[in-house]
């Protein structure tokens, strides 16, 4: 093996040619981008039996690449690959009533226009529970390209029909590119 004649910089390793000669090269990569960002104060209101958009995760945002508005990550320009997506959406029913409620979360990508729902932590009780709150936890990999977005959703149903549930502000939204 050849050994470099010069000291490397900081965060380089050695890698070989097929002949056995050294050379420095950058070491591994960076899961960028990245972001993350718990709801505003406010809660969010939901329609009955409706997949609705999540907004407002604002609060405590991180995000290296600005790819992250609050409401949709985008993809930046090279940037594709794989990335992992993880959201905790606490579920509010104490102003409906422990009649029966469904909730969801979940994922949403569009990709050239064309939407596909990624993803499902759902639970369901039949009536005579009294849910106040629950959460509902994701975590998923999907694939994107360039200018791919990702949102993520819930869905809360009131089994008698006499309300809306709310998202709570404790909810949060993550991901990250996967080296490689």
């Amino acid at each position: 093996l050849t050994f470099p004649t010069t000291a490397p910089s900081a965060d380089k390793f050695l890698k070989t040619d097929s002949s056995g000669n050294l050379s420095f090269a950058d070491a591994g990569g960076a899961n960028t981008p990245y972001f993350m960002g718990k709801k505003a104060d406010s809660n969010q209101v939901t329609t009955r039996n409706t997949l609705t958009v999540l907004t407002g995760f604002t609060s405590d945002e991180i995000d290296s690449d600005s790819a992250f508005d609050g409401e949709t990550f985008t993809v930046p320009s090279g940037k594709a690959g794989k990335y992992v997506f993880s959201c905790q959406i606490k579920h509010l029913f104490n102003d409906i009533g422990g009649d029966g409620e469904r909730f969801y979360a979940r994922f949403r990508r569009t990709s050239s226009g064309v939407d596909t729902s990624w993803g499902l932590a759902d639970f369901e009780k039949a009536s005579g529970y009294n849910i106040n709150r629950a959460s509902s936890s994701l975590t998923q990999i999907i694939d994107l390209a360039v200018g791919d977005t990702v949102k993520c959703l819930a869905y809360n149903k009131d089994g008698n029909a006499g309300g809306n549930a709310k998202i709570s502000s404790d909810s949060y939204f993550m991901g990250f590119k996967l080296i490689g």
